[in-house]
């Protein structure tokens, strides 16, 4: 693993207060919570893959939920998949293993109509793209992306339920911004009402740390990441310099919501963070160094989830997946077809914070240091290096801040293969 004398920058530039310094009014409000909850809803209307989870239909038809699922299981919707998988030893993967996991699916138990069950993460749950605990590994000398994997909840996640693998232990599920399996142990049902409380909590904590592990009241604690919610009690919610907060946990696969207290450790702030170029620079920085995680495998993110974690410490809901963040972006600058130079211009007037797309990647723009250098923090999964036409991969796998000249597969250096660089506020360049 190339760290030192790979693409990571490690000097003064990847600090917060670097980028912080240089930015004038950094504290001064850029969207309003009104501004970003029209933002939230215009994102919404732009891809399928954000949902209105109140507005959202709690029946669904055979065919309608059928298609769901098979959607779900993305690139191993058609066939076995192509190529060869391995489990977490190196072994490969039967395609009789892949065959059960589809079967385990149980498209045939669908009924003509299929209504609602209204359930709330207890802990921090994969979601897996069919019903299976099964790793599914594309690379036997890397065995850290779990192809199966889609993403994770954190725990206090409201979701929608339509359906139950054929061996009950996992539950379809319909989250705000994904859908997929989720064991069913890792959430508990409640009724319309209480749930509700956790789509549109009134009174809320958003974690603000990178992860914080919260305790249950007993010796068990669970994983929360940037931007996940924990409602705070109802009256009077502080007391001698804690939080009094409410968690959800299950009894017998029915939620009981138990109180805690939570420390005042900057962990936490009530409701989503101001909206300021100062937020968006020092939440992005709580990741630096962190490793990568892909679909949120090893307690981290990959770098869809990082940005995402950002903007939602602000209150800001993007798409799970870069594709569908690119897509969404209310103000976007179009870099394709651009020669070399002219991208080198016009990534020197956009505005810090900005998302940088690539194919299959995003970075969060930070702005030009004292050399004019244009540099991003982003979660790195690998680059090449290149001998004439032969390219050698090098994993990072860290959350890092580096410049754009770093190549990808395709042999270009990664500001000749950015497509867009999407603005949440309108800018003039």
């Amino acid at each position: 693993m190339e760290k030192e004398k790979g693409i990571a920058i490690r000097d003064e530039r990847a600090k917060a207060d670097y980028w912080i310094s240089r930015q004038a009014n950094g504290d001064e409000i850029l969207m309003s919570p009104g501004d970003i909850k029209q933002l939230n809803g215009l994102m919404e209307l732009s891809c399928r893959s954000l949902v209105e989870l109140l507005g959202f239909p709690h029946n669904l038809e055979k065919i309608i939920l059928s298609e769901m699922i098979l959607e779900a299981q993305q690139d191993f919707r058609n066939g076995d998949g192509a190529g060869e998988y391995y489990d977490s030893d190196g072994s490969v993967v039967g395609s009789e293993v892949l065959k059960a996991a589809r079967d385990n699916c149980a498209l045939s138990e669908l009924r003509r109509r299929n209504p609602a069950r209204y359930a709330v993460t207890t802990e921090r749950a994969d979601v897996r793209l069919m019903p299976t605990i099964q790793k599914f590994y594309d690379d036997r000398a890397c065995l850290h992306y779990d192809l199966m994997q889609g993403t994770i909840l954190d725990p206090c996640e409201p979701g929608i339920v339509f359906h139950e693998s054929r061996d009950g232990k996992f539950v379809f599920l319909q989250a705000r911004h994904y859908t997929g399996w989720v064991l069913r142990s890792a959430l508990a049902y409640t009724d319309a009402e209480i749930w509700e409380k956790y789509v549109q909590p009134k009174d809320f904590l958003v974690v603000t740390e990178n992860k914080k592990y919260v305790g249950t009241g007993s010796s068990e604690k669970v994983l929360f990441q940037m931007g996940s919610t924990i409602l705070l009690r109802e009256g009077e919610c502080e007391e001698n310099g804690f939080w009094k907060a409410v968690l959800p946990i299950s009894a017998g696969g029915r939620l009981r919501e138990i109180e805690i207290s939570l420390p005042y450790d900057g962990s936490f702030h009530r409701g989503w963070l101001p909206c300021t170029f100062d937020n968006w620079i020092r939440q992005a920085f709580k990741f630096l160094g962190d490793g990568y995680g892909w679909g949120g495998m090893e307690e981290s993110v990959d770098c869809s989830a990082f940005v995402g974690a950002v903007c939602r410490s602000m209150g800001i809901e993007i798409p799970r997946d870069a594709d569908q963040q690119e897509l969404v972006m209310p103000h976007k600058v179009d870099f394709s077809g651009l020669s070399s130079e002219r991208r080198r211009e016009l990534i020197a007037k956009v505005p810090a914070g900005s998302l940088i797309f690539k194919p299959g990647h995003v970075l969060m723009y930070l702005g030009t240091d004292d050399s004019g250098i244009p540099l991003a923090i982003h979660a790195a999964s690998s680059y090449f290096t290149f001998n004439g036409d032969s390219g050698e991969k090098h994993y990072v796998r860290e959350i890092l801040v580096s410049d754009l000249t770093y190549k990808g597969s395709s042999g270009m250096e990664t500001i000749d293969d950015i497509t867009s660089v999407g603005c949440f506020m309108n800018v003039d360049i």
